[in-house]
């Protein structure tokens, strides 16, 4: 019986965009909930994220991908163990490590960069419809969500509502005036687009990774590189996103210069930012400020907190909100997430495209780590990325098809023009 990858069953393909897009937009659907239905919560949330999750599961069942299970089963001890010094689970740090692991299978079963060009696109449709609308209608917009009074309920702005605000924005949606925009401040204002994602920081993020993969295009590709960064640029700037901009450029820069064995050097990037930052808090003067350099000079103090047991994950009281490196280690230790790097850079890559994507999204990851303590694990933005590694290695797992779908899929394919050769390459 012929054999095919899930991506091509005429029923999963869109089993895969539905589960991606929605990914990346279940909190502009929770919010809405939230204005017009009935309070959110945290525990909403998690069943959201929970159900999309489940969702996977006829893309994942088909093979089981054994270092997946192995890494899931070490990293769940792993907490186990660090849960018996700590004194309680870290549901969270389950959750964490969850969704890329389960999103990476998700990929790497589908496999089929065809697909993911086009779910992406999709998304990215949707994102800059909403993020129009927001940006020329703002008083329909918020009235149509809430977003902060979505994030005082689910708990995420808890401490700091003693005071009555006139936005619905998030905290960030607007830029302070004694700062101004960064971005184009001549033609926008300072309100900083947020679009399905109800952060301004969220959606320069998922700039950052649609210009990524973008970037990892072939030059036979070119059409589809611009594409994607431009609409990348377009997002960047609606958002005011001063990290997507140093970020998208320096991508630039690695794609023209890095060829080869270059595309290696990613690999100890982390390593010489956390060496800079602790550099940085023993001999610089620089005061905290909410800005670029603040947020390092913040990343550094937390750095030089550690202690043995905070770096082996065993301190319940280590709490780093937007300190990345200090959040990873002291929420998983040093040795697993060692481990977690480790795995991406071990893994086999099929051709310089899969291999310039795990070097842009590297530097994507060395950069948020050391602005934002918990952005890398928010699935809006991670589901994304792990699904485009796991799409990019290429190896997409195989299904028998039943005789009734292969009629279902001779028939459809026979009135969209799609012959049996196409549908098995």
């Amino acid at each position: 019986m012929p054999a095919e990858t899930p991506a091509q069953h005429l029923a999963l393909r869109p089993l895969t965009i539905a589960i991606v897009v929605g990914a990346v937009i279940y909190q502009v659907v929770l919010c809405l909930i939230n204005t017009h239905l009935f309070p959110a919560s945290r525990a909403l949330v998690g069943l959201a994220e929970a159900m999309l999750m489940l969702a996977c599961l006829p893309l994942l069942l088909p093979r089981l991908l054994p270092g997946v299970l192995i890494l899931v089963a070490l990293t769940g001890a792993t907490l186990c163990l660090l849960a018996l010094f700590k004194g309680g689970l870290d549901i969270k740090g389950f959750r964490d490590v969850l969704i890329p692991m389960w999103f990476f299978w998700l990929g790497r079963n589908v496999g089929d960069i065809r697909l993911a060009d086009r779910t992406l696109k999709i998304a990215i449709a949707v994102v800059v419809v909403v993020g129009f609308y927001e940006l020329f209608a703002l008083d329909s917009f918020t009235s149509m969500l809430d977003i902060f009074g979505y994030y005082v309920n689910i708990g995420s702005l808890e401490p700091i509502t003693e005071y009555e605000r006139e936005s619905r924005l998030q905290m960030n949606g607007i830029r302070p005036e004694d700062m101004g925009r960064t971005l184009l401040p001549w033609l926008l204002d300072n309100h900083r687009v947020s679009s399905v994602f109800l952060e301004p920081v969220s959606l320069g993020n998922f700039a950052t990774l649609v210009v990524a993969w973008g970037l990892s295009k072939d030059s036979s590709e070119k059409s589809l590189m611009w594409q994607f960064c431009a609409a990348g640029v377009v997002m960047m700037v609606l958002a005011d996103s001063r990290f997507a901009l140093l970020s998208v450029a320096l991508l630039v820069v690695v794609r023209l210069l890095f060829r080869g064995w270059m595309l290696y050097l990613p690999a100890i990037m982390p390593f010489c930012i956390m060496a800079g930052l602790v550099a940085l808090g023993l001999f610089g003067s620089v005061a905290y400020s909410d800005t670029f350099v603040g947020r390092l000079v913040s990343s550094a103090w937390g750095l030089l907190s550690f202690d043995t047991r905070m770096l082996l994950g065993a301190d319940s009281g280590a709490w780093f909100p937007d300190q990345g490196y200090a959040y990873v280690l002291s929420t998983f230790g040093v040795v697993l997430a060692l481990g977690f790097w480790l795995v991406i850079w071990l893994m086999r890559v099929p051709d310089e495209r899969a291999a310039r994507f795990r070097c842009f999204a590297s530097v994507y990851i060395s950069l948020i780590l050391t602005v934002s303590g918990t952005s890398l694990f928010a699935m809006k933005t991670s589901a994304l990325l792990w699904f485009l590694f796991g799409v990019v290695l290429a190896d997409p797992a195989r299904l028998p098809v039943p005789r009734h779908l292969r009629a279902d899929w001779s028939g459809w394919g026979g009135r969209l023009g799609i012959h049996r050769r196409e549908a098995d390459a």
